[in-house]
């Protein structure tokens, strides 16, 4: 039901000898010409000042890549910023992209404080392309009801009602404090992505930080979520959750423990009551795991499940750590799935191999 195809490299820095460039946290999203653009974050380390967002493109169904470019010119904001933005594909041939970038006042300080287990200041941010990604507007800054950064570390998805959704976590302020605690924030902009409200949650449960999250539609207004559940009074980390809307998210269900003792995760829809997820294994039996769900009463019952790369990253698991440390042990992570046609799947993440953050593809079939 699982067959893996081929394994691909989306970037990998060149000259690594000359340069220091690493990918990470990459997006995909596929064109209705057949292209594919991925936007993922350069810099010259894990938490550099100077990240910032690039376009990929590859017209052979991601084996091959051509790097485009930045994303826009940072260089005119008034102080130096870290962003990460991810695309989505709209049907009415727009490209939307939605993000958020910390600011970078102090350049030797980290994006995670270790003082106060804070995070820098940041903004949540959108932008858009006409032309299939070639040209982007320049990113607009998201007006927002909750004082913390909403961490949309996905891309937002258009639903059969027409509306665009995102979610996320809150990460703390830079002094440590929460004060809308901590929740999962639904995005909704009913006028493709140009403007957005957060003032719906998708997850409020047993003071449990839904990091991490990814959302699908499987029916019409039928909604999943699938979270890094991380319990930050104890800094450990808990197995992936997932919820469920039935009403284009109105309401939500109570979290159901999915038993997988992943990090960040993602899933598609493959029709009927079927998911394919892919979770991030970073403890014991490391590894990318993909598997195929029965999502039947909206029920988590997996059929099959495959290691599709990286039993050789060996044990990582941050479980205890704040995330000032946590950050510095990560060595691959954000898999994600890009449904191609019938059967065929695109899986990617980032990773760091030979001290080198690459961006991998991983070309599967699967089939129900």
């Amino acid at each position: 039901m699982i067959e893996y195809l081929e394994g691909l490299v989306a970037y990998d820095n060149p000259r690594p000898h000359v340069h220091s460039r690493h990918g990470y946290f990459p997006g995909l999203t596929r064109l209705s010409s057949g292209e594919i653009i991925c936007l993922f974050v350069m810099g010259e380390a894990f938490e550099a000042p100077n990240m910032t967002t690039y376009v990929s493109r590859s017209q052979d169904q991601g084996r091959t890549w051509e790097l485009q470019g930045r994303l826009y010119d940072k260089s005119r904001l008034p102080v130096d910023a870290s962003d990460c933005i991810k695309p989505t594909a709209l049907r009415s041939g727009q490209v939307s992209a939605i993000g958020y970038r910390f600011l970078r006042k102090d350049p030797e300080q980290s994006i995670a404080i270790a003082e106060t287990n804070g995070f820098q200041p940041g903004e949540n941010v959108s932008s858009s392309s006409d032309d299939g990604g070639r040209h982007w507007t320049e990113p607009v800054v998201i007006r927002k009801t909750h004082p913390e950064l909403i961490e949309v570390s996905g891309p937002s998805i258009e639903t059969q009602s027409g509306d665009l959704l995102a979610v996320g976590a809150l990460f703390k302020l830079p002094d440590g404090s929460n004060p809308s605690g901590p929740v999962g924030v639904l995005m909704r902009s009913k006028d493709q992505g140009h403007t957005w409200k957060d003032d719906e949650l998708f997850y409020d449960w047993r003071n449990i930080t839904p990091y991490e999250a990814r959302i699908c539609e499987m029916q019409p207004g039928r909604l999943v979520v699938i979270i890094w559940a991380y319990h930050a009074a104890t800094d450990r980390n808990l197995a992936n959750q997932v919820v469920f809307s039935t009403d284009n998210g109105s309401t939500w269900s109570e979290p159901e423990d999915t038993g997988h003792m992943g990090h960040s995760s993602n899933l598609v829809w493959l029709g009927g009551d079927f998911l394919a997820s892919i979770h991030a294994h970073r403890g014991v039996d490391p590894g990318l795991y993909v598997r195929l769900v029965d999502f039947s009463k909206n029920r988590w019952k997996v059929i099959e499940e495959k290691v599709i790369w990286g039993p050789s990253a060996g044990y990582q698991n941050p479980d205890g750590l704040p995330m000032a440390d946590m950050f510095a042990c990560l060595k691959f992570g954000q898999p994600s799935l890009l449904r191609l046609a019938d059967t065929e799947i695109l899986a990617y993440h980032w990773s760091i191999e030979g001290g080198q953050g690459r961006i991998r593809v991983h070309r599967l079939r699967i089939e129900v």
